[in-house]
């Protein structure tokens, strides 16, 4: 199952670019948006989107429009738009990590607008900057340099109010402990983003979404595939609030994958089938790419070589779009692949030399230890012990400087095997002795991943238990307030009643009057508008229709009330009433004495 890795990384990285190999309704949508921009900073968002649409599959264009946008925030002289547009470049290239020359041009970018920002004193472009260069050092798998530079773009952001920075800051440091394997602090940092986007940000919808989508990655890290998909349709939900429908096809072929790696395969089918639909019905043909990419990595992970072989030659225009971009050496790792699980090794070898000067050359450290491993088992399997070693040996060289305990266990287990096969004992028995050293390792990680699922759980009881008292105390807050705002009612009616007994001028009693039905109405009201909010779900429409027959009512009904008892109370009648029963009362208590 791991050596299939490598091309779900790959197909990964190329089915995100999918979407930006032609025009479509969506890149139609940004040139109207670019042509409607009045200010620099508008078309350089735009001119952002459009150059890393085209990156893929149009590199002239994705540049022209790349320079365009440079242009313009030169002849702006306004150092942040021209920071914006070197970070704007930089994130475009980190995007297409899986080639080093991509990651080195993101670097490059990025320590220049890191270098600007420190000149300007622009702190906030500066922690952008480290969370820019973290991200590189990630995708390099260097991850101790990724948390250094996630650590100085935190002590950044700590004394800023922009709620977009601090997040980002959070979710990056985030990924950088979750790829480090640090996953209680990984989550810490993403409870840290979650509570700000659902409480001070609850009104940005990009924010929410990309906390959702890592806490959906964090628990697909711990297996935990139900929270996973929990975080997804809560995102899912979030296309319909604020009709975001090219994300939710996203959202679908996320599913598709969670359900896929969940081993529910006929449910990940049905979610592919979800998305290639809406497509249509958006007419966003493009993004069928998407889908096919993960559909394939499905039938590989299902060691379907037939199916997996079947799709691609039912799919003219995927292997079209990945031969036009560049991407060929992709199909010939997937038939390559599919031919090993075949038993067809002259084919697999054929398939992967032809493959092999894209790996050795421009891939990054990940698909390359994954192409090792591809040539190694190929070898292994044709007998030729040699060469397998040879590739295992390479394997075993990224492994290390990737830093993956698994990765390591893989290698060392192969390496032994394949000594043992060739009656070298010596180098067999060493590398079985680090496999046991590893082994132990592993499964201390996974005792400690059991730990660690009960430590999140906990972590979240916690957090809903401080919620829910967060809630009572508010409740209990709000219900002595409703107790004190009733007793006040209640006094300023007595007193009201009181005016009535005693000689008490006309002018005090209808000014005290009209006071008390103003609090008694405004209270019911106050009452009645919780109910109404949550009958009603927020909607406006709804709250104004019931307001307006509300107030239709209570309106005519103060108006009468106030009127009949302060005239009762003006008439006097209450005053020789109350000295009648004063005098009865005290009479008999006189005689008496």
């Amino acid at each position: 199952m791991l050596r299939y890795f490598t091309l779900l990384t790959v197909i990964l990285f190329i089915t995100i670019s999918a979407v930006h190999a032609q025009d479509n309704p969506y890149t139609d949508s940004i040139k109207v948006n670019l042509e409607n921009a009045t200010s620099a900073r508008e078309k350089i968002i735009w001119l952002d989107e459009l150059s890393r649409f085209y990156l893929a599959a149009n590199r002239p264009l994705s540049d022209k429009y790349a320079n365009e946008m440079q242009q313009i925030a030169e002849e702006s002289r306004d150092r942040e738009l021209i920071i914006l547009s070197l970070l704007n470049t930089a994130r475009k290239f980190s995007n297409y990590s899986g080639q080093v020359e991509n990651i080195n041009v993101a670097r490059k970018f990025s320590q220049k607008a890191l270098d600007m920002a420190k000149a300007n004193h622009l702190t906030e472009y500066e922690a952008w900057s480290y969370l820019c260069l973290a991200l590189c050092e990630r995708e390099n798998s260097d991850y101790d340099k990724a948390l250094s530079y996630n650590n100085l773009a935190l002590s950044l952001a700590a004394n800023s109010d922009n709620d977009s920075l601090r997040v980002n800051t959070y979710i990056s440091t985030g990924n950088t402990y979750l790829r480090r394997n640090d996953k209680m602090l990984a989550f810490r940092n993403y409870l840290l983003a979650l509570d700000i986007a659902e409480t001070k940000a609850k009104d940005n919808y990009d924010l929410q979404r990309d906390v959702y989508y890592a806490l959906s990655s964090f628990y697909s890290s711990l297996d935990d595939w139900e929270k996973a998909k929990d975080y997804i349709y809560r995102a899912n939900k979030l296309t319909y609030k604020y009709k975001q429908r090219y994300d939710r096809l996203n959202n679908y072929n996320l599913l598709g994958r969670i359900y896929a790696k969940s081993k529910q395969y006929d449910l990940a089918q049905a979610f592919y089938d979800k998305s290639l639909a809406l497509a249509d019905t958006l007419k966003f043909e493009i993004i069928r790419l998407n889908t096919y990419g993960g559909l394939l990595s499905m039938y590989i992970a299902e060691k379907r070589p037939a199916k997996t072989l079947e799709f691609i030659r039912q799919r003219p225009e995927f292997q079209e779009f990945l031969i036009k971009a560049g991407f060929d050496y992709v199909l010939d790792q997937i038939r390559g692949m599919a031919y090993i699980d075949f038993g067809k090794l002259d084919s697999a070898e054929y398939y992967l030399m032809r493959a092999a000067p894209y790996f050795e050359n421009k891939a990054n450290r990940i698909n390359k230890y994954w192409f090792y491993d591809n040539m190694g088992t190929l070898f292994e399997k044709k007998k030729d012990y040699q060469k397998s070693l040879f590739y295992w040996k390479k394997a075993e060289s990224m492994s290390n400087e990737i830093g993956d305990l698994e990765l390591k266990m893989e290698v060392v287990q192969r390496l032994d095997s394949l000594y043992q096969k060739n009656q070298d004992f010596k180098n067999a028995y060493l590398y079985n002795t680090r496999y046991q050293v590893y082994s132990d390792s592993l499964r201390k990680l996974a005792t400690e991943k059991d730990l660690m699922v009960l430590e999140v759980e906990n972590e979240n009881k916690r957090k809903e238990r401080e919620a829910l008292a967060e809630e009572e105390a508010v409740r209990t807050r709000h219900n002595i307030q409703y107790m004190g705002i009733t007793v006040a009612i209640a006094c300023v009616f007595i007193l009201l009643t009181t005016f009535g007994i005693f000689r008490v001028s006309s002018a005090t009693i209808r000014i005290l009057g009209f006071f008390a039905f103003i609090f008694l109405f405004e209270f019911i009201i106050l009452l009645a508008d919780h109910e109404i909010h949550h009958l009603t779900h927020g909607e406006p429409w709804m709250i104004m229709a019931i307001k307006i027959v509300l107030i239709s009512i209570l309106l005519p009904l103060h108006h009468f009330l106030e009127e009949k008892v302060i005239h009762y109370l003006t008439s006097r009648k209450m005053l020789e009433l109350n000295k009648a029963v004063l005098f009865s009362k005290l009479i008999p208590k006189k005689e008496a004495e």
